[in-house]
């Protein structure tokens, strides 16, 4: 395992257990981290250990992917009605390497009303898909998660797949996806919803991918994010300024 470790520069003094007792790389790549490394900063925080991409406002029903090229958010969540919630809202797109820790989190405290599984392609989230393949985000596998959230309104945790993601676990449901068989969406409510606190887990990709996060319109003024695009962030991150 170590020598996966050095070849992607992964913190192995970070993780839940010595490198040594993961009995596969599949095993590592889903590894926890040391209890109390990441702290939940406060109500509203980084998904994600990985790179904040960008962060922007929904304009026009439409996201930026990457500089100069951008994707249709009613294809993306699969729901126009869902899609209209978010004009003018603000979103954050993260982006998680191979060296980074491979769990997702709640950006928020509230309760998951519904799940939305995509089923889709698995083009790789590299630099060049980016720029190159149009609606990648809406083209490749993913599964969304609704938190109503009392600070924060409705929030959606987007999980997106990529090639090498041999698949998209979440931690509140059984379901799996990039299940062989399963081709059209499956959309389920929970009644009651689930709670959940800021910080506590969501779900696992099985590889690197990206993942969305959408906040209603009103809820976040740009201006107090703290973050930077383009630079990493660390699960648990307060997102915004105090």
């Amino acid at each position: 395992m170590h020598w996966f470790a050095n070849a992607y520069q992964i913190d192995v003094d970070a993780a839940g257990k010595p490198a040594h007792e993961y009995p596969s790389i599949g095993h590592f790549f889903i590894r926890d981290l040391r209890e109390g490394l990441r702290p939940v900063e406060s109500d509203f925080v980084s998904p994600v250990d990985g790179t904040l991409r960008n962060f922007g406002t929904v304009r026009g029903g439409r996201l930026e992917q990457i500089k100069g090229k951008t994707y249709t958010l009613a294809r993306f969540l699969g729901d126009e009605e869902m899609a209209r919630r978010y004009e003018n809202g603000v979103f954050f797109n993260l982006y998680l390497s191979p060296q980074d820790y491979h769990h997702v989190h709640s950006p928020a405290a509230g309760e998951i009303t519904r799940s939305v599984h995509i089923p889709g392609k698995l083009w790789p989230v590299n630099d060049w898909s980016m720029a190159n393949v149009d609606e990648l985000f809406s083209i490749n596998e993913r599964v969304v998660t609704y938190i109503e959230t009392p600070s924060f309104g409705l929030v959606a945790a987007v999980m997106i797949g990529a090639t090498n993601v041999g698949k998209i676990s979440v931690a509140y449901d059984s379901f799996i996806s990039n299940t062989a068989g399963r081709a059209v969406t499956a959309v389920r409510n929970y009644s009651p919803p689930i709670p959940i606190r800021a910080g506590d887990r969501l779900g696992t990709f099985h590889m690197g991918s990206s993942v969305v996060v959408l906040v209603e319109p009103g809820r976040i003024d740009p201006e107090r994010v703290r973050l930077e695009a383009g630079k990493k962030v660390r699960y648990g991150a307060a997102v915004l300024h105090s």
